[in-house]
Order: C-alpha cells, then sequence, then structure tokens
C-alpha cells in the first residue's frame, strides 16, 4: 500500500500561509531579545503539524473502506509521529491548546457520518489548518495570539464561499460573499486587526458583484496569489 498523501493542495496552501502568518507575527515580537530558544521547537511544531494534515486521508478512508487495517497503520503512524514531533510545544503549551481538539472531534464526527464535502466540514477543516497560526506563534513567542487565529481563520474560511460562488454562480451565494466580506471588517475592528489585512478581498467582491466564467484551478491560482498578499501585509502592518 502507497503511502497516503493529502493531494488537496489547497489545504496546504492554507496550512503553509497559516504557518508564515504565524511565524512572521511571532519574529516581530523580536523573541531573540528575551533569549528565547525557539527555532527547534517552532520547526519540531511545523513538521509535526503536517503530519497530523497527512492523517487525514487515512483517517477518512479508514472509515470508509472495508478493509481497515493498512489505513489504520497509516493513521497511526501519521499521527503517533505528528504528536511525537509536537511534544516540545505541547510540554509548554499543554494548558492553552487543548480547546482545539473539539474541532478534531467535530471533523472526524463529520468524516464519518460522509459529510466530508459539506459546508461546515469545509469551515470546520479551515479552522484546523489555521490553528498552525497559533501554534508556531506560541511556538516562537510562548504566548498564545487568539487575535491572531480570529484573524488568519476569518480571512482562509472567505475560500468555502469562494469555491461555492465560483461553482453555483447564483444570486445566493453571490450576495453571501458580500455579506461575509462585511462581517470580516467588522470582525478585525473588533479584534483591533489592521483591517488592511482584508485587501485581498476586493477581490471576492468584485468577482461577486461582476460574475464572470472562471475555472476552479484558475480560483485555485488566484486564492494563491491572495494567500501570498496575506502572508507580505501581515508582514507590513500586524501589530
Amino acid at each position: 500500500m502507497k503511502m497516503p498523501v493529502v493531494k488537496e493542495w489547497g489545504s496546504w496552501a492554507v496550512f503553509f500561509s497559516s504557518c508564515m502568518a504565524g511565524l512572521i507575527a511571532g519574529l516581530l515580537r523580536r523573541p531573540w531579545a528575551t533569549g528565547r530558544d525557539f527555532v527547534l521547537v517552532t520547526v519540531s511544531a511545523i513538521l509535526g503539524l503536517a503530519l497530523l494534515v497527512n492523517s487525514k486521508n487515512p483517517l477518512a478512508s479508514a472509515l470508509r473502506a472495508k478493509v481497515k487495517r493498512g489505513h489504520v497503520q497509516w493513521f497511526l503512524f501519521f499521527a503517533l509521529s505528528g504528536l511525537a514531533l509536537l511534544m516540545p510545544f505541547l510540554i509548554e503549551g499543554i494548558q492553552t491548546f487543548p480547546i482545539f481538539s473539539l474541532l478534531v472531534f467535530s471533523y472526524a464526527a463529520l468524516l464519518l457520518l460522509g459529510r466530508e464535502h459539506n459546508m461546515f466540514a469545509e469551515l470546520n477543516g479551515f479552522a484546523l489548518l489555521t490553528t498552525a497560526a497559533p501554534v508556531v506563534y506560541f511556538s516562537v513567542t510562548g504566548e498564545m495570539s487568539w487575535k491572531l487565529y480570529l484573524a488568519v481563520t476569518v480571512f482562509f474560511a472567505a475560500a468555502v464561499f469562494k469555491v461555492r460562488l465560483i461553482i453555483k454562480k447564483t444570486p445566493f451565494p453571490r450576495g453571501l460573499m458580500v455579506l461575509y466580506c462585511a462581517a470580516a471588517l467588522a470582525v478585525f475592528h473588533f479584534l483591533n486587526v489592521p483591517v488592511l489585512l482584508l485587501l485581498p478581498f476586493i477581490e471576492n467582491i468584485t468577482t461577486s458583484v461582476w460574475m464572470k466564467e472562471a475555472k476552479l484551478r484558475n480560483t485555485g491560482n488566484t486564492e494563491l496569489i491572495k494567500a501570498v498578499l496575506f502572508i507580505i501585509l501581515v508582514g507590513l502592518f500586524w501589530r
């Protein structure tokens, strides 16, 4: 049985973008000035999270397949290896981060129910992927940032509505996209997060208002460009 690898490249883009956002926001705190040794903990945390992300496919396959042994073995390999690499982070962050296990259990339950492509399952999945931002931030600084987690999650969750907008092209998802962008602006203002980080949402709004034919591959490339722009904006304006 070949090693299962998550081939949803959009998921990897969100994951590594969240890691970069957490790393940049953390480095802006100048942790070296306090003598914090964060390099090995951060690298280990990113690798551990990547293995946990990759455990999703064998878990989903194990839940669906009649012959489960191989899928379960791969799931345990990725999950246990990921947790082992996360141990340096967990030793320090164990009191803060167990709440995210609720997202793990709810996502697993949705997989068990066969609702992997349900909108709530996709939003749950994005909320899991973006936990990389506060994990990396904590690894760098030793502090939790709910503001960072919410900002990154709100930004990337827009892709769930964007894909539905491209597929359906009906008034409801178009209006929902505009409302989501407005709600994101309100959330950022409430959290005291620079609203300039939402500059890429201009594309979401223009796509909603002036709908054009677009392929999902082109949409994926556009979302990747917006993710890169978001990371750059974090580096310029995060506080």
